[in-house]
């Protein structure tokens, strides 16, 4: 196979990040959640241009979950 063809097609599932350092990187989506959380991000780019957290909207965490922890009411059947 060739190279290109990997590279294009595992590119797709990347996102272009500026640091705010000034580095320049390709994160998985997870990982860009992480550090827009941390404040490392200056800029990451979206398929309509690039964005920047803290100016443009940006995905915030779920708040019904911390810690990967449910904190809203019971809603289970118990038996």
């Amino acid at each position: 196979m060739p190279e290109h063809a990997f590279l294009s097609r595992t590119d797709r599932s990347y996102i272009d990040v500026i640091m705010t350092d000034g580095t320049y990187h390709h994160f998985a989506p997870r990982v860009l959640d992480v550090l827009i959380q941390r404040e490392r991000i200056l800029k990451f780019k979206r398929t309509d241009g690039w964005a920047t957290p803290g100016i443009d909207p940006v995905r915030q965490p779920k708040p019904e979950s911390v810690n990967g922890n449910y904190q809203g009411p019971e809603r289970r059947e118990r038996h």
